[in-house]
């Protein structure tokens, strides 16, 4: 969930060039490889905030700041643009004073570097420096800025200045894979890395770049960092790597709070000003939905919830994930992550965690969303919008998987029903044409099943007559728990053979039994 729109403009144009069987790695951009660890290390257990560091804006030059098209590229946006660049040591002070502030102890700088002579994102190497200089200022001022650990934009394996797209199951593609985290910490000396155990921190976003990849990629990647660092890495995956890691989280924690071995939590969501992409908002309520995000947490009790928070995210403006100090908000998400940090630093227990007020009914639409989204992000559910028999509807459409089955998927909001275990009643507007049936399958936390069984329970089954006219059905499901297990999602519509037009959906909370 980055913002990739200018990258892809970029490098759309150009065939795939590849790399050589013998490929080796050239120079590293900075002088830090091979130095041994030192200073100060986060012991594993202890409560740990840390949050995603974008630094990839430029005023002077407009990057990041303005679209191809000439259209501002910021959903939200800084208090100033005077010395808003990675260029700047003073705009990376200001950032990292406002950290400490935030109660933050590790910034995660997003890296979109490469192990190329001319990487595109040219930012990556340029601004951390800067981000090293600004530190250096602040601890020879008495202060205990954030220590730097590397978020690796996996992106990267994909999109670079090689036209590369790299098979993690070769030589050649675990080199790839390795120089860029060897290029981030080359360009950061060891005093100011975050370190967990003595393990400098890499958090690793999404695999769907990688051409291939399996569980032999972190061994050889770990060894070649042992080799040239002293250490082993505190490695922290998205779900969905394969092979061990010392953590694992979900991106998404400011569309909806993700508890994992890590926590990520963000104070809502909004690519508005992102081109190309269908529109989604996770509104910030004003700053409910990020207290309902870390009460979940806190309300969990200390021994049992995680003890590594990713907050999501400092600085992406594109996409309205910012916690820091913006024109819109001013301080507001400082002084409630610093109120949240100290709490869990504190390793305090909230008794009745803030859950906002929602409806008893949520519904969706095409054109309004009231609480629940139709959710694109599985592959096997993708979804066109248009219009059918005179309405706006969603249509089902073939995925990659399976010739014959479509699903459509739906997301409720967190704060009508999450990790419940209550009956629902569900109301479709559907098109009587296409499929002989359809199936509603949800998130349940019904005690006869268990796994897939208990994450897709079946439901109603609505026969298709074929009459082509708009029909409506009612119908109560028990046990919806609603907590993302069907693939990321709380319930799904499926069908086999033909694609599937649905006009509106509501759910209503009900204490009826069905």
């Amino acid at each position: 969930m980055m913002h990739l729109a200018a990258t892809l403009t970029l490098l759309g144009s150009t065939l795939a060039a590849g790399l050589p069987d013998d490929y080796s790695l050239p120079p590293a951009p900075g002088p830090f490889v091979g130095k041994a660890e030192v200073g100060q290390t986060f012991p594993s257990g202890r409560p740990i905030v840390a949050t995603t560091y974008f630094y990839w804006y430029d005023a002077a030059t407009n990057e990041h700041i303005i679209n191809g098209d000439g259209t501002d590229a910021l959903t939200d946006h800084p208090p100033t643009l005077e010395g808003f660049s990675y260029h700047n040591v003073d705009w990376h002070a200001r950032q990292l004073e406002d950290m400490i502030a935030s109660g933050i102890d590790v910034a995660l700088p997003v890296y979109w570097g490469e192990p190329s002579e001319k990487p595109v994102f040219g930012f990556s190497d340029a601004g951390l420096p800067k981000l090293v200089a600004a530190r250096e200022r602040l601890l020879a001022q008495g202060k205990k800025p954030p220590r730097v650990g590397m978020f690796y934009d996996t992106s990267t394996l994909q999109h670079n200045s090689k036209h590369y797209h790299a098979d993690l199951t070769t030589q050649t593609g675990r080199l790839w894979f390795y120089g860029t985290i060897r290029n981030f910490f080359s360009l950061i000396p060891p005093e100011h890395r975050a370190t967990i155990d003595g393990k400098p921190i890499v958090f690793l976003y999404a695999r769907a770049f990688a051409k291939n990849v399996d569980a032999s990629l972190f061994p050889a990647a770990r060894e070649m960092f042992r080799k040239d660092f002293g250490t082993d890495m505190y490695l922290v995956k998205a779900d969905g790597w394969p092979g061990e890691a010392e953590s694992v989280y979900q991106w998404g924690g400011a569309l909806s709070p993700q508890i994992l071995a890590t926590a990520a939590v963000g104070p809502g969501y909004d690519h508005s000003a992102v081109p190309g992409r269908t529109p989604l908002v996770r509104k910030r309520l004003g700053g409910d939905f990020y207290r309902y995000s870390w009460e979940k947490l806190l309300g969990m009790t200390p021994a049992s919830r995680p003890w590594l928070v990713h907050v999501e995210t400092w600085s992406e403006f594109h996409e309205g994930t910012e916690i820091c100090e913006t024109k819109q908000y001013g301080r507001q998400y400082i002084d409630l992550t610093r109120h949240y940090a100290d709490l869990f630093h504190a390793g305090k227990q909230i008794d009745r965690p803030f859950v906002p007020p929602t409806p008893a009914t949520i519904s969706a639409t095409p054109d309004k969303s009231n609480c629940l989204e139709v959710f694109t992000s599985p592959a096997d559910g993708p979804t066109v919008e248009g219009t059918v028999a005179g309405r706006r509807a969603w249509s089902t459409t073939a995925n990659k998987f399976s010739p014959t089955n479509r699903y459509m998927y739906f997301n409720a909001d967190d704060f009508f029903l999450s990790d419940g275990d209550q009956p629902v009643e569900v109301t479709i507007d559907y098109y009587d044409a296409g499929p002989a049936e359809f199936r509603f399958e949800y998130d349940s936390s019904d005690p006869a099943l268990t796994g897939l069984a208990r994450q897709f329970r079946g439901g109603h089954r609505q026969p298709i007559t074929g009459s082509k006219a708009w029909k409506t059905v009612a119908f109560v499901v028990p046990h919806a728990r609603f907590s993302n297990g069907a693939n990321g999602a709380d319930f799904r519509l499926a069908c086999d053979g033909a694609d599937l037009s649905i006009a509106r959906v509501a759910v209503r909370r009900t204490r009826d039994k069905p």
